[in-house]
């Protein structure tokens, strides 16, 4: 027994001190796949995974040196470092793509964790000399975009979570969402003794109405675990509501010990403490390079107001990250994110005329950010990509023009051929939304032999941007 414990420890020091040497020769990659709920998160990575794996085998990647040059001798999935963590579900996703009728992969319900060895070829000779081929770890975790929004909690105390949120209600869109949770908080006796059923019927009230935002497509929807609880379903940390200041003001009095008021306002900060904090440290400050996945196109189709809540929530959650020159010294100890790609995901529900308008689109959201961050010495790039291609390009005649329109299968499996209409080059202004309606469509999984590589536009230049300088 004693025996076999030494070895284990034997073997656990081995594998932190491996991995401090990858990390100190510059050979270890913790890549951050950001987005919000249905940007695409989960396909991408399935289809990142699925371009490396397959990079030797009929992948197309003729933008990604290492595999133009034949300097890439292959890549392999590896038992994660986490052993705590679920494995991300490569598989299960490849299997419901390959079906006869492919499917989407499942979303993302909590943490998992992928761990990628892509063995290369030096491309300088000297480096040859000393070794014919080197190992470049890539880790890439996955969480649910619901969590994300969360994380600017950290900086705000009730008082001020409560502001936001009460600003929020008076906004007409959500006015008549919250019509029951709002009458539940106004009949609440706040100072009163703790009831802990008046105050789960609060929570659960307040959770109905988030969800009813969710379905609405509004993007700015707090805490993000209300709607996807994970592990925490029905735990009382979860039961707590903001209060707006009308119904906390006290006068001289502090919050009585043991009411209502007093119970949420320890329950906010308890789920700061022990939800949110171990979340952030845990996952969110070691990461090296980075890519934030917008979908653009359903907030434009939702409309005005669910695009104004994508951009303050992307630019809301860069302040979360920490970005610059990510020395050697550094990425051992305190890791900064020196690359990152702003990608308007599924840019094959547009036509390929469409696509550089969707780029400039995104580039328009996130100005101030990138200005910020390109300031800190991160390098940014900012393209429209799609992780699983599902569309075809195809002609029609229309009025005497040939006109580009995609061709696919919608979600029901059905064909479609259809021209999704014109993106705008820049943040639209408010009197664009009120003649301007979009469509733009959801395509189904593209049909495709299951042992070829998943189809895809621009991945190999993402690939490129983010891991060719840790190849050469």
């Amino acid at each position: 027994m004693t025996s076999g414990l030494h070895q284990k420890t034997i073997k656990k020091i081995r594998s932190k001190a491996q991995l401090a040497a990858a990390r100190v020769t510059d050979r270890h990659v913790r890549l951050a796949v950001t987005g919000l709920s249905g940007a695409g998160k989960t396909a991408f990575i399935t289809s990142l995974v699925n371009q490396l794996l397959e990079a030797n085998h009929g992948a197309d990647l003729p933008f990604f040196s290492p595999a133009r040059q034949g300097r890439l001798v292959g890549a392999q999935r590896v038992s994660q470092p986490d052993l705590q963590l679920a494995r991300f579900e490569y598989e299960q996703g490849m299997s419901a793509l390959n079906q006869d009728c492919p499917q989407w992969p499942a979303p993302t319900r909590g943490v998992s964790q992928i761990r990628i060895n892509i063995r290369y070829q030096h491309a300088q000779r000297f480096r040859r000399l000393f070794a014919d081929t080197s190992t470049l770890v890539l880790d890439i975790i996955d969480y649910p975009g619901e969590w994300l929004l969360d994380l600017p909690l950290l900086g705000m105390g009730f008082d001020s979570w409560s502001a936001f949120c009460e600003q929020q209600l008076q906004q007409p869109e959500r006015q008549h969402l919250a019509t029951d949770f709002v009458a539940q908080l106004k009949q609440t006796d706040w100072l009163a003794a703790a009831d802990e059923m008046q105050l789960k019927g609060l929570a659960d009230a307040y959770r109905s109405y988030l969800h009813q935002c969710k379905r609405a497509g509004l993007e700015l929807i707090q805490p993000g675990r209300f709607v996807l609880p994970g592990e925490l379903e029905g735990a009382p940390i979860l039961q707590f509501v903001p209060v707006p200041e009308t119904l906390r003001k006290q006068g001289d009095k502090g919050v009585p010990e043991g009411s209502n008021l007093a119970v949420v306002i320890e329950r906010f900060r308890q789920y700061k403490e022990k939800v949110i904090k171990p979340f952030y440290h845990n996952y969110f400050k070691q990461f090296d390079r980075q890519i934030i996945l917008v979908d653009c196109l359903s907030a434009l189709n939702r409309g005005e107001q669910s695009f104004q809540e994508l951009q303050e929530a992307i630019n809301w959650l860069l302040k979360s990250f920490d970005y610059g020159n990510n020395s050697l010294v550094r990425r051992l100890f305190s890791s900064r994110i020196d690359k990152l790609v702003f990608a308007a995901s599924k840019a094959d529900h547009i036509t390929p005329d469409q696509q550089d308008n969707l780029i400039r689109l995104l580039e328009s959201m996130v100005h101030s950010a990138r200005q910020d961050i390109t300031y800190r010495g991160s390098k940014i790039q900012t393209t429209a990509l799609a992780a699983i291609r599902a569309s075809q390009v195809g002609k029609t005649e229309y009025q005497g023009n040939m006109l580009s329109v995609l061709r696919g299968r919608d979600l029901d499996g059905k064909p479609i051929m259809l021209y999704p209409g014109d993106v705008p080059s820049c943040c639209p202004r408010k009197e664009f939304w009120q003649s301007q309606q979009f469509s733009f469509p959801a395509f189904a999984p593209p049909k495709r032999d299951a042992m070829s590589a998943l189809p895809h536009i621009r991945m190999d230049q993402l690939l490129e941007f983010l891991l060719s300088d840790k190849v050469q």
